[in-house]
């Protein structure tokens, strides 16, 4: 995986009902917007994962307690990846280097997420959490 790369998982929940969505950090705004105009009540997690490259993950957990709901699931995954089709951007140590087919609502969206995830990995002193390093 590299850095800026659309990542979407489907993953069980722990309890029946719920499903969860690891999508990247960067676009998970976007795809909690796609569930809620579809009626799925879906939040992020509070724990970022880290995917195998350097990205941030962030971890949508939906309920889908009826089959209605999961078809509405089913609608919204292939929503996002037609919005992000032909998208492609790049995340260097510096920060955004290249995005291709974004709005600028977009690119900003995008900057914030990036810019959390540096905040989170250090802590209030400056110093740099060990778990924050890719490896």
């Amino acid at each position: 995986m590299t850095e800026g790369e659309l990542v979407l998982m489907w993953q069980s929940a722990d309890e029946p009902g719920r499903v969860e969505l690891v999508v990247s950090s960067f676009l998970a705004e976007d795809l909690l917007a796609l569930l809620a105009a579809a009626g799925v009540s879906a939040v992020p997690s509070r724990r970022p994962r880290r995917g195998a490259g350097v990205d941030v993950l962030t971890t949508v957990e939906a309920v889908a307690g009826n089959p209605a709901a999961w078809a509405a699931i089913g609608l919204v995954v292939k929503k996002f990846f037609d919005r992000h089709k032909g998208k492609r951007i790049r995340v260097g140590e510096g920060g955004l280097e290249e995005a291709e087919n974004y709005s600028a609502g977009d690119i900003e969206r995008i900057v914030r997420a990036l810019s959390a995830t540096d905040r989170s990995a250090t802590d209030s002193t400056g110093v740099e959490h060990a778990d924050s390093e890719s490896g």
